[in-house]
């Protein structure tokens, strides 16, 4: 579940970043200029509610097992909240989409061209 997305089409790798500042909606492959969809909602929210669920647990945890509560329950949030943070681009995914007819021609007359990403 939790890895970087790549191109549904041509399976070209995306980065870190790439992923982590993408918008939610349509993209075109910067490899093969097909149409994916960006797929943040469903994935993230599951991710984060294993992750609450998880501190739920821990800290339920803590406070039957632990004498000094506030300490150990704020850094292990901590470190939780910044690890879902830095996770939270491997929870995106890439869809398929069907490219309309002018959309393909376009693209086949930019690379006739040698144009790339639309420039």
């Amino acid at each position: 579940m939790l890895k970087l997305p790549v191109c549904p089409h041509c399976h070209a790798v995306y980065s870190y970043k790439e992923v982590r500042d993408m918008k939610q909606g349509s993209m075109l492959c910067y490899h093969c200029k097909k149409k994916f969809s960006v797929n943040k909602k469903l994935t993230r929210f599951i991710f984060l509610a294993v992750v609450c669920a998880v501190l739920i647990i821990f800290n339920l945890a803590v406070i039957f097992s632990t004498d000094n509560i506030s300490i150990v329950m704020i850094i292990t949030d901590m470190v939780f909240v910044t690890a879902a943070v830095l996770m939270s681009p491997l929870t995106v995914r890439f869809k398929p989409e069907k490219m309309t007819k002018s959309e393909k021609n376009s693209v086949s007359e930019n690379k006739k061209r040698g144009i790339k990403n639309g420039k």
